[in-house]
């Protein structure tokens, strides 16, 4: 019976020296899922992708692939997986579709199949008239389509996307996550890491987010939200030309003040309190306060609370 599990990891742990990268990491990938593997610079991620991909030997742990362990089996394992790497592999001076089916060879497709896998992998990502163009003259986002393009030029089960719309501008981003979402939907595993913590949330079916070589969290973007429910988020909209921030560093009740879109988005520790303070300070200074709102906990709030957490037990550890 085929396993329901695209990725399994167990315990892993691995160590640069006196550096601990990751320190038992445990998680499971469902086949057709997107996974999005969350975590701030240094994390462990790149590592943790490395590892899962053989390009580097775990200290312990079991990391398995479709069943089968990576370290044992890597041919196996190379044969399933398409790695989309933060920086492009491809060759500059080479064509587009050059470029394809070059990796169609290194992958051993015979050459009419991977000739006509590069034209269908041109047309599904819309770079039919880049054919021949040079992968080195494409613009930022065409080279990121490229990219991911030759990493199914075998039909892997298993795609890594490492950063795929770091750099990109709008209309790229969003055109590359409905690809990724295309993709998904024609049966292939995603395991996606990024920066861009709203990308995760549209995406991704479950997150993880790792601190420290550590999982902090393991959920679908809400169960993940609701974990952190306990913090009171307010948007606070003051009167046109007001300063607001000397007012708002006056209240024990605000721990964090940030401006966002035109308001002041508030992390406070109790909605009444911060509520009877604002309102006490503003009137104190003439200030008009023009609307106050609750905010829900975003999962960019929650990868927030988990990494100070996360910090403050670092801190804390001798």
């Amino acid at each position: 019976m085929e396993s329901i599990l695209a990725i399994a990891v167990s315990g892993l742990s691995k160590n640069y020296g006196s550096l601990e990268a990751l320190s038992e990491v445990s998680f499971s990938v469902r086949r057709g899922e997107i996974f999005a593997y969350l975590g701030p610079n240094g994390a462990g991620k790149t590592t943790t992708i490395r590892i899962l991909s053989g390009l580097l030997k775990r200290d312990a742990g079991e990391v398995s692939i479709c069943g089968a362990d990576v370290a044992s089996d890597p041919v196996f394992v190379k044969e399933r997986i398409g790695v989309v790497p933060d920086e492009s592999n491809l060759y500059p001076e080479l064509t587009c579709r050059r470029n394809l089916e070059y990796m169609g060879e290194l992958y051993g497709l015979p050459r009419a199949r991977r000739k006509s896998q590069a034209e269908e992998l041109l047309s599904f990502f819309d770079l039919n008239g880049r054919a021949t163009t040079p992968f080195g003259a494409l613009s930022k986002g065409l080279k990121r389509r490229l990219t991911i393009a030759a990493a199914l030029m075998h039909d892997p089960e298993v795609v890594f996307l490492d950063e795929p719309t770091s750099g990109l501008d709008v209309p790229s981003a969003r055109a590359l996550r409905e690809l990724i979402r295309t993709i998904n939907h024609q049966g292939a595993t995603v395991f996606l890491t990024t920066h861009n913590l709203h990308e995760a949330e549209a995406l991704s079916q479950r997150v993880l987010i790792l601190i420290k070589g550590r999982v902090a969290t393991l959920g679908t973007p809400g169960e993940i939200r609701q974990r952190v429910q306990n913090l009171n988020l307010l948007s606070v909209t003051f009167s046109a030309g007001i300063e607001a921030a000397p007012l708002l560093e006056a209240c024990p009740a605000v721990l964090q003040a940030s401006p966002q879109n035109g308001a002041w988005r508030l992390e406070v520790t109790e909605a009444q309190a911060a509520l009877e303070q604002l309102l006490a300070f503003a009137g104190g200074e003439g200030v008009r306060i023009s609307e106050i709102n609750t905010i829900t906990a975003s999962l960019e709030d929650a990868f927030m609370s988990f990494l100070k957490e996360g910090e403050a037990k670092t801190e804390a550890t001798p």
